[in-house]
């Protein structure tokens, strides 16, 4: 759990726990000033304690009471000057109203009632502090399970995020096998096919066309393994971007620039759909760029001749928004759940995906550092079928 999630916990649970110890006194106050009191004024025909001194307040005026009377019977055992020290002491506590109502019931008694009145007071003191104990013992025992169990209910979400990252760095090392060992295949044996103790002899024109599959598979294999660098570089805790203020419209502008001629050569159409003005924000201009041209680059691989794609920038409430959309082909709903993910699941999906899809892991990856988000939508307008949207709060 999050450091913020972790601390709302706490808070909401503290303050249900303020809330019931409240109602839980304030029952217990009601329940001795409207019922308890009253009846035993009825009971033993005289008013067995202070309930209408201080309304709403009998267990603190009790309390205080009771105290007064133990400290009054403890003194009686003392020689006069430390009996008169301690009266005087618990007088000034308890207050003169109290202690003088308490003299003047005790005045009337007879010395049955009076016994009565000095053990019954000491019995409801001792009731009433456990009373009030209670409340306490059962929020401290009520808060402590909470948290227990949300202990253990963040150490299972932890175990199963361990597994399913274990499985899934597991299957990304399966698919990065299974990427490279195609390519590598390929060109141990156009290699071998060149050695040239290898019979028959092949011609010039298919030696040349060895070479240059050589040189295609290794820079497969090589793009491969900087994506993955670069997703393993940006996971590692010593990363950290390089932000300063840029204009944001005018790196998507460098970016569509940088991408034109190869949209020409394809026959694609790029249309910049970009505010003139500028639109200054603390970014990682290289990383920034790496994700726009990826989003491109893809648009570029997976649409057909004739597609056009748009680079979109606008402000809309207290957000800066770009996509990149197309009209081109939608991407199946089956891929599009799991397009950001870095791991590939199965061969099936391998084949729908076209790849290890570690490009758009990284883009994704870089937009949550700089504290945006990366979302695909399908089907959002008329002019265009899907949209890569990234999006900063401001």
């Amino acid at each position: 759990m999050k450091h913020k999630e972790w601390k709302g916990f706490l808070v909401k649970r503290f303050l249900l726990i303020l809330v019931f110890v409240s109602v839980s006194e304030w029952l217990i106050n009601g329940f001795f000033d409207k019922v308890l009191f009253p009846w035993l004024s009825d009971t033993l025909h005289f008013e067995f304690f202070l309930a209408d001194l201080e309304e709403g307040m009998s267990i603190g005026v009790l309390v205080r009471g009771g105290l007064y009377l133990a400290v009054s019977g403890i003194c009686s055992q003392f020689s006069d000057v430390i009996g008169a020290s301690l009266r005087t002491v618990s007088e000034q506590w308890a207050g003169s109203v109290l202690t003088g109502r308490i003299a003047h019931q005790i005045k009337y008694l007879n010395p049955h009632q009076t016994r009565i009145y000095l053990w019954g007071t000491a019995a409801l003191t001792l009731l009433i502090l456990l009373l009030m104990v209670i409340p306490y013992v059962i929020a401290a025992f009520s808060f402590s399970r909470m948290v227990e169990k949300q202990i253990q209910k963040m150490e299972e979400q932890e175990r199963q995020q361990k597994e399913e990252y274990d499985k899934r760095r597991n299957l990304l090392l399966s698919d990065v096998a299974h990427d490279l060992k195609t390519p590598m295949t390929t060109v141990a044996g156009y290699a071998r096919a060149l050695l040239p103790h290898e019979e028959p002899a092949i011609s010039q024109e298919k030696k040349q066309e060895y070479l240059e599959t050589i040189y295609n598979k290794s820079m497969q294999m090589s793009g491969l393994l900087n994506l993955l660098f670069e997703y393993v570089k940006l996971d590692s805790e010593g990363f950290r971007l390089k932000k300063k203020k840029e204009d944001l419209w005018e790196l998507l502008r460098d970016c569509g620039a940088g991408l034109y001629m190869d949209f020409e050569e394809k026959g694609l159409e790029m249309i910049p759909q970009i505010p003139e003005e500028p639109c200054e924000m603390e970014v990682d201009r290289v990383q920034f760029q790496r994700v726009i041209n990826n989003l491109l680059n893809n648009a570029l691989k997976h649409n057909p001749k004739g597609t056009r794609v748009w680079i979109m920038a606008e402000r809309e409430d207290e957000e800066l928004v770009i996509r990149i959309c197309d009209d081109g082909m939608l991407i199946p709903e089956g891929t599009a759940k799991y397009i950001f993910e870095p791991f590939v699941l199965g061969d099936e999906s391998r084949a729908g995906r076209g790849g290890s899809g570690l490009g758009l892991s990284i883009a994704d990856k870089i937009i949550a550092m700089h504290g945006g988000s990366l979302t695909l939508d399908q089907y959002q307008a008329k002019e265009y079928s899907k949209a890569f949207v990234i999006r900063f709060t401001l």
